[in-house]
């Protein structure tokens, strides 16, 4: 029953800002007094944008076919705007499309996050970090954020980084990535904004998918002579049913003409 009331207190929420949004686009940057702030990232000045997203990751774990990989706080930011369309076969009658921001990040920050163990799965320091490795989530695809009922997917790639490995060794590809379909497990706590009803944070939302394969190392070391200590390491490919990546997440919504100057 919780569960039922979070999603229509959404769906309420959310179709409010239906309503209003995509009318004004006089002003590209967000107004001061907006809440949360972070908002510099939503593409307002694009008519379609009817509601602006923020998921920022606070926290969680990957675990790819038995190596597990903490996910650090503030380590996975998505951001940008949400445009309506209707769709009569849609849930809401619409589908909800995904507007990045103007800054070729297709709406996905992310920072290198430290593989435990390193190359080796020792953990022993070498100079220079020759056996530190660090694994960085890059999208090939926009991601997609529904704004009701909070899940995210999100197509990507992993840039692995190490010395003696290049600028070019990955796990996953454009043309084969690694599928992230994060369903919300846990609601979180949803806050009202007083002033600006069209708003909503919602916190400590956990996300989990269990569903995403891993290819196998790609471009590691020169000519991909090191790709098969990547996939050792790593463990890939793996199939789908063996991995998994659960999140905690703050998750904020807001209308975007709740940032439009008037």
């Amino acid at each position: 029953m919780r569960t039922i009331r979070f999603r229509a207190a959404l769906a309420v929420l959310a179709a409010g800002v239906l309503t209003l949004g995509a009318v004004s686009t006089a002003a590209a940057t967000p107004l001061p007094n907006a809440p949360f702030g972070g908002w510099g990232k939503c593409p307002i000045a694009n008519p379609e944008t009817s509601t602006c997203v923020d998921v920022v990751v606070k926290g969680g774990e990957m675990n790819i076919n038995g190596l597990k990989v903490p996910i650090p706080s503030g380590s996975l930011n998505i951001a940008g705007g949400v445009a309506y369309r209707e769709n009569p076969d849609a849930e809401f009658g619409f589908d909800q499309i995904f507007i990045p921001p103007n800054d070729g990040t297709k709406g996905v920050y992310s920072t290198p996050i430290e593989v435990p163990g390193g190359i080796f799965g020792l953990g022993i320091p070498f100079p220079g970090g020759l056996t530190t490795i660090k694994a960085t989530v890059e999208p090939v695809a926009l991601p997609t954020v529904d704004a009701f009922q909070l899940g995210v997917t999100l197509p990507a790639r992993l840039k692995i980084s190490n010395p003696l490995l290049g600028g070019n060794c990955y796990l996953g590809s454009a043309s084969n990535p690694i599928m992230f379909k994060l369903g919300v497990t846990e609601n979180g706590v949803l806050e009202e904004v007083p002033g600006f009803p069209d708003t909503a944070a919602v916190r400590n939302v956990k996300h989990a998918d269990q569903t995403f394969a891993v290819p196998g190392a790609s471009g590691c070391g020169l000519f991909g002579a090191l790709n098969w200590a990547v996939n050792l390491r790593a463990n890939v490919p793996s199939s789908t049913g063996h991995n998994s990546l659960a999140t905690t997440s703050d998750v904020f919504n807001i209308g975007a003409d709740s940032l439009r100057t008037q």
